[in-house]
């Protein structure tokens, strides 16, 4: 599971650039519900200048390389009702052992001592029963979950899961939200990003990055700059038009038509706040969560 996290300010730790890449990939024949071979697809990320990515087959282990971009090991682990996960670790003989295991408690458990970073996929994919927010509250132990998910674009339901990913923040449970294309198909590629401030661009230091909070997610906002000084926060993007400061339980704290927003984190009561970007078109971007400790 995460390392620690530093939970007042994920993005204290500022060695390094700024990698965008996407963890939720799948890769025909391996995935069933895929059209697109590894080696086009690695070929289409890389065309989509994606400086790292994961091959996240359904149960199922694909090793791959190429050059310009940084391979991160991952299986897509699901069960017959609905849950689906993700799960990303330099150690592949725990991603083997886990895609074998056969119910989402005991994967869950399984994975709750190894250095691998867990992810709840596509909350708000309306297939049933998936994750309702009790469920999600009653699971533990995991990373994050899916605030966005792209191929839910095109299927039943939302691709934005914010309010399930606040219902567990207020609930204070410490879970960081991810985006992803979920990509299937050609025209897949590029709904989404995760962009990780590393110290280096290899696999252990990116995937360790992510598993302490220091990234941000972007359906094509970019953002220049995060950080935390004392109880003033500044988000700085490249061309949002308006900046959210979002507080307990999703409630809209302030909002400035902007591509900025310096934030006072004791003017608002609630345990956390985070930051959402809205730019051109439908273009979107989020923060994680600040938590007042």
């Amino acid at each position: 599971m995460s390392v620690s996290v530093n939970w007042s300010n994920p993005y204290a730790d500022r060695r390094g650039r700024w990698y965008k890449g996407n963890l939720h990939t799948h890769t025909s024949p391996a995935s069933d519900c895929a059209k697109v071979g590894v080696e086009r697809v690695l070929d289409l990320y890389v065309q989509a200048r994606y400086e790292f990515l994961a091959i996240s087959d359904h149960k199922a282990l694909t090793v791959a390389a190429r050059k310009g971009l940084v391979l991160i090991s991952g299986v897509e682990w699901h069960s017959p009702a609905g849950e689906h996960t993700g799960i990303y670790s330099l150690d592949q003989d725990a991603l083997k052992a886990a895609v074998a295991i056969p119910d989402h408690e005991s994967l869950l458990g399984y994975l709750a001592d190894k250095d691998a970073l867990v992810i709840l996929n596509h909350p708000n994919w309306q297939a049933t029963p998936h994750y309702r927010r009790e469920q999600l509250d009653r699971k533990t132990p995991f990373d994050g979950i899916e605030v966005y998910n792209g191929v839910i674009e095109r299927l039943e339901g939302s691709s934005v899961a914010t309010d399930k990913w606040d219902y567990l923040l207020a609930k204070d449970r410490r879970v960081l939200g991810f985006a992803s294309d979920d990509s299937h198909v050609e025209g897949d590629v590029g709904l989404a990003a995760i962009v990780v401030r590393s110290p280096a661009r290899s696999p252990r230091s990116i995937l360790g990055a992510l598993r302490r909070g220091n990234f941000y997610c972007s359906t094509g906002v970019g953002v220049i700059d995060i950080r935390r000084e004392g109880d003033l926060i500044a988000f700085q993007t490249e061309d949002g038009q308006e900046i959210q400061a979002i507080g307990q339980g999703g409630v809209l704290v302030e909002r400035v038509r902007s591509a900025s927003m310096s934030f006072d984190i004791s003017r608002t009561a609630g345990r956390y706040v985070r930051f959402a970007a809205y730019g051109p078109g439908s273009s979107m971007a989020w923060t994680q969560p600040f938590f007042r400790e």
